[in-house]
């Protein structure tokens, strides 16, 4: 997200993900100018693939929130590679 008034630092940023019945928020941390980490997890290993919808909510000082339009997903499979 960008916001033309507040700096990153001034911008608490969250995203949103629903897997297993749960939606837990997730806060993320600036790493860089409008740049923002956050992790998934802890999660369990699915019986089968799982598309994982995600989205983000960022809030200026000032109180105002914008989410973002539509879910990014983010796929976890059942299966392990080497390596």
């Amino acid at each position: 997200m960008d916001d033309d008034r507040s700096g990153p630092a001034a911008l608490k940023v969250t995203f949103q993900y629903t897997v297993g019945g749960a939606t837990p928020t997730v806060s993320m941390a600036s790493v860089g100018k409008n740049a923002f980490r956050g992790t998934l997890g802890p999660l369990k290993m699915p019986k089968s693939s799982t598309r994982i919808p995600v989205r983000v909510t960022a809030t200026d000082a000032a109180g105002n929130s914008a989410t973002s339009a539509s879910p990014v997903y983010v796929t976890l499979y059942n299966y392990c590679t080497p390596g």
